[in-house]
């Protein structure tokens, strides 16, 4: 695991953990951290629609963990292509 790896998976797991605070306290009825969840994990989060379409907690847990597993996937498969193009001097 890339040190940006380790960063974004950190930075996007403390905007999970406010947005599944959001959503346990009421703000807009809870439906307002799993939308935040929704769109800033895009395209995947979206299945938390169709898994959980409710706006609970547990929905926002859901969105988060599917984005957050999302976005550190990608950034691994990054930095993991950019070393092998360094590596093939590409």
């Amino acid at each position: 695991m890339s040190s940006i790896t380790k960063k974004v998976a950190l930075f996007y797991g403390l905007w999970v953990l406010l947005c599944i605070l959001l959503s346990a306290f009421g703000y807009g009825d809870g439906k307002a951290g799993h939308l935040y969840l929704t769109f800033t994990g895009l395209p995947l989060a979206l299945l938390s629609f169709h898994i959980i379409p409710n706006g609970s907690v547990f929905a926002t847990f859901v969105a988060g963990v599917i984005g957050w597993l999302q976005w550190c996937l990608v950034v691994e498969a990054n930095s993991r292509f950019d070393a092998w193009r360094k590596s093939k001097n590409v």
